[in-house]
């Protein structure tokens, strides 16, 4: 009996590590071609769904899987990342946005002028995004002071007149591969920021972002890297962790914490090696 208790007791403790799917899951083709009449109805389905980390649903998102999962839905090809779809699209101006376009905002916690969340437009100064895992995906105000003060750029991606599949490589190659701090809309219509480096040469602080059985997917680590953090993973008790780091101090790692809760997961938490 003492047996199937312990082995009961260690099934239990295992339910509550973070389990991430890090496979990248192409969305099921539902449309021949992007269209505004499209965008609304993968819109209506996805709203409420969940938060998670490095899912591009159905089922649940994280904000750049959203898009992702939409838009190839409707048989377009785009970046997995939101740093990556920010490079790509034709630039729009705040006051030219349309149903559909992707608008992109510096979420971390010093305004360092990195790509770290995106958001679909839906009309009246409103988009719609994956939010964090306690409101899931729903929509929010452009007006919003924390979201107006955080806007980078905007891409659309619905071209204006109907084509075929078209691919992230085709859409990429009309942008000029230019960088800029600032972005705006007059002095830098088709460029996108360089992310600004957030982790150390060396330090003993991390910030553990999850537990998981296997190795990640390959495009995670990229988009992680894309964020401006460096990354170890560790084996502890027979799991693979996933530390993002080094920080040189407690304080530089725990200034960063809050940024991570919100883009990756909110049960990161601090480590010391």
């Amino acid at each position: 009996m003492k047996s199937i208790a312990l082995l009961f007791f260690l099934i239990l403790l295992s339910g509550c590590s973070p389990r991430y799917d890090y496979t990248l899951h192409k969305p099921k083709v539902l449309y021949d071609k992007p269209s505004q009449k499209a965008l609304r109805h993968m819109l209506r389905k996805t709203l409420g769904k969940d938060y998670r980390w490095a899912e591009e649903g159905p089922d649940s998102f994280d904000c750049s899987g959203l898009t992702y999962y939409c838009y190839g839905s409707m048989n377009m090809e785009i970046p997995r990342s939101s740093s990556e779809q920010a490079r790509i699209g034709k630039a729009v101006s705040r006051d030219e946005l349309k149903y559909g376009d992707l608008l992109f905002f510096d979420t971390t916690a010093h305004k360092t002028g990195q790509i770290t969340h995106v958001g679909i437009y839906i009309g009246d100064g409103k988009f719609q995004h994956a939010s964090n895992e306690k409101e899931g995906v729903k929509i929010s105000s452009l007006d919003d002071p924390y979201y107006s003060g955080r806007f980078r750029i905007a891409r659309r991606y619905i071209p204006d007149t109907d084509t075929q599949k078209i691919s992230a490589k085709a859409l990429f190659a009309h942008i000029p591969r230019k960088y800029a701090k600032e972005p705006s809309t007059t002095e830098c219509e088709n460029c996108y920021t360089v992310p600004q480096k957030v982790t150390a040469a060396r330090g003993e602080y991390y910030i553990q972002l999850g537990s998981f059985s296997d190795s990640p997917d390959s495009s995670w680590l990229r988009h992680l890297e894309a964020a401006g953090y460096d990354y170890i993973i560790v084996q502890e008790n027979g799991m693979n962790k996933l530390l993002a780091g080094p920080f040189e101090k407690e304080s530089d790692a725990m200034a960063v914490l809050p940024t991570v809760r919100r883009s990756f997961t909110p049960e990161a938490f601090i480590k010391k090696r």
